[in-house]
């Protein structure tokens, strides 16, 4: 905890220093002007945005000797932002929409996964002052649309591992908005509320992101959080090409709680759930442009399957040497959550490991999870609007 407050005690230092040292720079002092003005005097100030892109790719093969994959894809993001001023009153808010599908076979029986899915809302209500920072009140919201799948398999079996508001990040907090520059803002908050919500009574029961199995389905964390946005409308000099850079930071207080073979224990963590999202545009024309999109994520109670450097041979849960499954001989741990009986497996030797393995359909091994970076990007060239 010490090391924790250490950090926390560094960032604030760093945005306060930041605040002190930018009020010599002609922007913020610009900036207090212009917010001195509409503190004093009874105007409404809107400033909204709306930015739209979509594309769609597509290959169809026919008796094509080469060889290759029909291939097709659509995907579309929106952004927008509804900010509204007067005198005191700040109200920010945030629409974030995305979600692509993508269909690849040899014929015409492919079946569509997403590549792409999320909904977030935030919304920041604050009360002004005559300086670089505001008090601040922040309502976050991130969930997705439809349901994902790892692979056709678990399509085909109706295996899904999300689920529309299933699962729900709900983030609630009250801090400091720092505005730095007129193109970097901070938001600090020492008191947030962070849960999550899973809806789905089948992802329920076998508990995931961080739940217990069978259990309520909600899950509440307490601690620091904050969010840096860094947004540029002509980076590098460049009129055509806008950047924004979304950083947000979560560490919690509370103890967590782990399920291993149905024991619940508690721990506390140390480690920073992180969130990035880059979005840079290159506009072409007035309707057409290059966007590069990408959305890090790293969150300790999340478990993904593991794989070799490949990416295709998973790391199976492996007994420890010298014990063997007495009905299959082999030392990797075998998982009979759905059907014992189907998988022709004594019962007597199940295991329930369903906080630290993803069922493999061949053979029924557990492959090994756990948290690990995660990282999306996405490159589309197509429709874009500005408003």
């Amino acid at each position: 905890m010490c090391l924790l407050r250490f950090i926390i005690a560094l960032i604030l230092v760093a945005f306060m220093n930041g605040s002190i040292f930018s009020q010599h720079n002609q922007e913020n002092i610009d900036y207090i002007h212009q917010k001195e003005i509409e503190l004093t005097n009874d105007s409404t100030y809107w400033d909204n945005a709306f930015v739209f892109y979509t594309g769609f790719n597509r290959v169809n093969l026919y008796n094509w000797a080469a060889g290759g994959l029909n291939f097709m894809e659509l995907h579309g993001l929106a952004d927008i932002w509804l900010d509204y001023r007067h005198n005191k009153f700040h109200w920010n808010n945030f629409i974030g929409l995305s979600l692509g599908v993508i269909k690849s076979s040899y014929g015409n029986e492919g079946l569509w996964l997403k590549n792409d899915d999320r909904i977030e809302l935030t919304s920041k209500f604050s009360k002004r002052t005559p300086h670089l920072w505001d008090y601040s009140f922040l309502i976050n919201f991130r969930t997705q649309f439809i349901k994902g799948y790892y692979s056709e398999y678990d399509l085909e079996n109706k295996s899904y591992m999300d689920n529309f508001l299933s699962p729900i990040y709900p983030i609630i907090g009250f801090g400091f908005d720092y505005h730095l520059n007129n193109r970097l803002t901070a938001y600090v908050s020492p008191i947030t509320a962070k849960s999550t919500i899973v809806l789905d009574d089948s992802l329920k029961k076998v508990g995931v992101f961080g739940l217990i199995p069978a259990d309520s389905g909600f899950r509440t964390e307490a601690g620091f959080y904050t969010n840096i946005l860094f947004t540029h409308d002509s980076l590098f000099s460049l009129k055509n090409l806008s950047f924004m850079a979304d950083l947000t930071l979560f560490n919690n207080y509370l103890p967590n709680k782990k399920s291993v073979n149905n024991v619940v224990t508690k721990n506390y963590s140390f480690t920073v759930d992180v969130t990035l999202e880059l979005l840079a545009t290159y506009k072409i024309s007035d309707f057409f442009s290059l966007t590069f999109s990408g959305y890090l994520i790293y969150d300790d109670d999340i478990k993904i399957p593991r794989y070799e450097k490949d990416g295709i041979t998973p790391i199976f849960l492996s007994r420890p040497e010298g014990q063997l499954d007495p009905i299959t001989n082999d030392r990797h741990y075998f998982f009979d959550y759905f059907d014992p009986e189907a998988y022709n497996h004594n019962t007597q030797y199940v295991i329930n490991y369903t906080d630290d393995g993803y069922i493999d359909y061949e053979g029924y091994k557990i492959i090994k999870t756990g948290p690990a970076l995660q990282f999306m990007e996405y490159w589309m060239l197509g429709i874009s609007f500005t408003f």
